[in-house]
């Protein structure tokens, strides 16, 4: 990762808090009326809105649950976080994720380096005289368009390998 893109993690715990904090205070009240009634089949329906019990079952509805409104209490406040000086244990840590995050995408790329070597090589041999003398076998023309996306894109996807695997070894 560069350097100007670094966050500690620190500061995303501090932020998380601070927003977790900011979202309580603003909860909004609530109502909790809790109704039942029992239709004429005898399922027995729970609802919180009155109204949603139909006319001729509302005289048999019983309210099981009545909750008055809660009021918001306004949350502590929350002292600013200090400033935190990154230790060299962090650092280390940080060093790590990031060899590990290098690791990850170094296997990615090889993974999909050789998908495209094992479509390349499908598409030549079907094209081959040798393997195809006859030139029976029809090739999906998806296959044709992906076989000359892929031949553009392997020197360069090679190239990243090559760098991702170069900043590897730096960091070890």
């Amino acid at each position: 990762m560069d350097a100007s893109v670094r966050i500690p993690i620190a500061f995303l715990l501090a932020g998380s808090i601070v927003a977790m904090a900011l979202l309580m205070l603003f909860a909004a009240d609530s109502r909790a009326d809790i109704y039942k009634w029992e239709d004429e089949t005898g399922a027995i329906h729970f609802t919180d809105d009155f109204s949603n019990i139909p006319s001729g079952f509302r005289g048999k509805a019983t309210m099981v649950i009545r909750e008055a409104p809660r009021t918001a209490e306004p949350p502590p406040s929350v002292p600013p976080a200090p400033a935190l000086v990154p230790s060299p244990k962090d650092e280390a840590a940080e060093s790590a994720r990031e060899k590990e995050a290098l690791a990850s995408q170094a296997e990615q790329l090889k993974a999909k380096i050789a998908a495209k070597e094992k479509l390349i090589r499908f598409v030549e041999d079907r094209q081959s005289l040798v393997l195809n003398p006859d030139r029976r076998r029809v090739l999906d023309p998806g296959d044709l368009e992906l076989y000359k996306k892929y031949q553009e894109e392997l020197p360069q996807d090679r190239q990243t390998l090559k760098d991702l695997e170069n900043r590897f070894e730096f960091l070890k």
